[in-house]
Formats: C-alpha cells, sequence, structure tokens
C-alpha cells in the first residue's frame, strides 16, 4: 500500500491535477445541469495546504474540460461550508467548517474511498454520473400545484 508522504508527494506535485482524467459522465452531466432552467451550477473545489501547482492547474482543468465559459462558475475555497446553496455533490464524506449547518444537503458522490460507507437515512448518495442525477436535482425543486 501506499504510504501516505508518498501521497501527498505524488498530488503536490506539478502537472498532477491537470493531467487527471474527468470522472466517465460527469463533463456531459455537469453540462446538461448548466443548461437546466432555474439551476445554477458551480464547481466548488479545495485547494490542497500546498498549493504551489494545485490552484492554478484546476482552472486549467475546468477550462480544458469544460470550457472557458465555466472558469466563472469555479468556486476555490477550504471551507465549503461556507458556500450557499441547494446539494453539494461530493466525494469527501467528512465535509466540516465554519458553518455547522450547511445551506446545502450533501449527496456522497461514490468513490473508491468511501464505496464502505453506510449512509444513515436521509443522506443520499450518486452512484456514477450514468445514476439519475436529474432525480436528486428535481427533488430540491419547489413543487407546484395548479387549479383549473
Amino acid at each position: 500500500m501506499l504510504d501516505k508522504e508518498k501521497a501527498i508527494s505524488i498530488w503536490e506535485s506539478k502537472n498532477f491535477f491537470i493531467e487527471l482524467d474527468p470522472i466517465p459522465g460527469a463533463v456531459e452531466a455537469v453540462k446538461q445541469m448548466a443548461k437546466l432552467e432555474n439551476t445554477d451550477v458551480f464547481i466548488c473545489t479545495s485547494p490542497i495546504k500546498k498549493y504551489r501547482y494545485c490552484a492554478y492547474e484546476k482552472y486549467a482543468w475546468v477550462e480544458k474540460h469544460f470550457g472557458q465559459e465555466f472558469l466563472e462558475q469555479i468556486v476555490l475555497t477550504r471551507d465549503k461550508t461556507v458556500i450557499s446553496g441547494d446539494l453539494l455533490i461530493d466525494d469527501r464524506s467528512d465535509i466540516t467548517g465554519a458553518e455547522p449547518n450547511p445551506s446545502w444537503e450533501h449527496v456522497l458522490f461514490t468513490a473508491c474511498h468511501n464505496k464502505h460507507l453506510q449512509l444513515q437515512p436521509p443522506s443520499r448518495r450518486l452512484h456514477s454520473w450514468a445514476e439519475n442525477w436529474r432525480a436528486i436535482l428535481d427533488s430540491k425543486r419547489p413543487l407546484h400545484s395548479w387549479a383549473i
């Protein structure tokens, strides 16, 4: 198994972030989300502590895979709890910070490091971008009833 220091040296190295491949289906799903009516999509990402290459490469990665127009949609923060929104789809299971009750619902995106975790209701999980992410978004939309 890779030791922690070796792993840290890998993700602190130049070109680590820029050379990451997107998760299958993620680019297409996010672009579809961004086109939905009454939906604002932001890419919320945390820089690593030794950020020499990280911040630049994360911006470059977004431009490479999503296009220049998505650069305005990046939120780079070490504390995601202070960000306002309805949903945060994230592979990290333990998102904590200054705000003990963030405005968003955390939907855990399945990854190798969290697939063993059992979620307690009402917590939800998105297993892949091939899954029905649209139903998760729709669950946060207000219901309209019409009388005719």
